[in-house]
């Protein structure tokens, strides 16, 4: 899977920066569809969540935020697991939605989410941008009457303004409109070579990536694992032929290198294709404050979008973009009737 950062408006230089710093972390980074301009450590115009009581830019809720030549990392709270409220009764299993369109939320439906709750509102499972201060909950929808708490799953009626009919459910840690964990292998998919693999972090990438790039559609994005102490480049070729790939890098780059055939693999050029049309349109929707959407972010040749709830409105544009090339992640769903 390539996974690469972009920021909205004035994306070209950044892009190829963090298309190819991505990969030297062993962990999924999405593309922050943010509207940042170059060089500023600050949103220049401010889009409010759709959550009443608790504001953030929408262009500063991505995951990574690049300002000032450097990267400014959110954080994302996972609340433990408490142990079962005594007393409740778990609810049964709610309807499991047909497609994107049985995700919709309407006025009066019954819906379940899981969060923490701080001052009356359950939050949403949103990166914490730090620029934000102490602001922990930039995205939720309002519980009136449900106490602060690490973590609760909460059913009730959706209502634009909040929850009402509100039953607390045993807890259990939600996977809805959550920025999933790593995919990209611990270890180098390649054997070491003789005398094993190089010790050190001292490496330049840079006519690997131009090389990559100036083939983009025989390779996918880039990525580094590591072996203890060994950083180890490794190169996924979805075009063509491994053998004369691995010799045409190899002349050009000295350090640790694994070159692996994944033949159908999402390639750059692909995933620059994406970008450009589905990532582009995201974007956009993201600078609408009534959007919700708080997360997108490239995987397997899909864009995944992390949104508060999906409503109608949001559906209908999310249509117009392509449903073929979305996957629509909601944190609200729907409970059943």
């Amino acid at each position: 899977m390539g996974i690469a950062l972009t920021c909205g408006n004035g994306e070209d230089a950044r892009v190829k920066i963090m298309r190819w710093f991505v990969g030297t972390w062993p962990s999924r980074i999405y593309r922050a569809l943010a509207t940042v301009p170059t060089g500023l450590a600050r949103v220049p115009s401010r889009h409010w969540s759709v959550t009443p009581g608790r504001r953030m830019p929408v262009g500063a809720a991505a995951a990574t935020l690049l300002a000032t030549g450097a990267l400014v990392f959110a954080t994302h709270r996972t609340p433990p697991e408490p142990a079962p409220v005594p007393g409740i009764v778990a609810a049964g299993p709610g309807i499991v939605p047909a497609g994107p369109a049985g995700l919709i939320v309407r006025d009066g439906d019954l819906v379940e989410a899981s969060g923490p709750v701080e001052d009356a509102e359950l939050c949403a499972p949103a990166p914490v941008p730090l620029s934000l201060g102490g602001d922990t909950c930039p995205y939720g929808i309002p519980v009136p009457g449900v106490k602060p708490t690490d973590g609760a799953t909460l059913r009730g009626r959706w209502h634009p303004i909040g929850l009402s009919d509100i039953r607390r459910m045993p807890y259990a840690p939600t996977s809805a409109g959550v920025l999933g964990g790593s995919d990209l292998p611990d270890t180098p998919p390649c054997p070491a070579p003789a005398g094993g693999w190089r010790d050190g972090e001292d490496w330049v990438d840079d006519q690997v990536r131009d090389y990559l790039h100036a083939h983009a559609e025989q390779f996918a994005e880039p990525f580094a694992t590591h072996l203890g102490n060994a950083r180890i480049l490794v190169v996924k070729v979805v075009n063509g032929d491994v053998d004369q790939a691995r010799k045409a890098l190899t002349a050009i780059y000295a350090d640790n290198l694994c070159v692996v055939a994944a033949p159908g693999g999402h390639s750059i050029a692909a995933e620059d294709r994406l970008q450009a049309t589905t990532g582009r349109a995201v974007g956009a929707l993201m600078n609408d404050p009534a959007s919700g959407i708080y997360l997108a972010g490239s995987e397997d040749g899909k864009m995944r979008v992390m949104m508060v709830q999906l409503t109608q409105p949001l559906y209908d544009k999310l249509v117009a973009i392509g449903l073929d090339h979305l996957i629509i992640d909601p944190w609200i769903r729907p409970a059943g009737p």
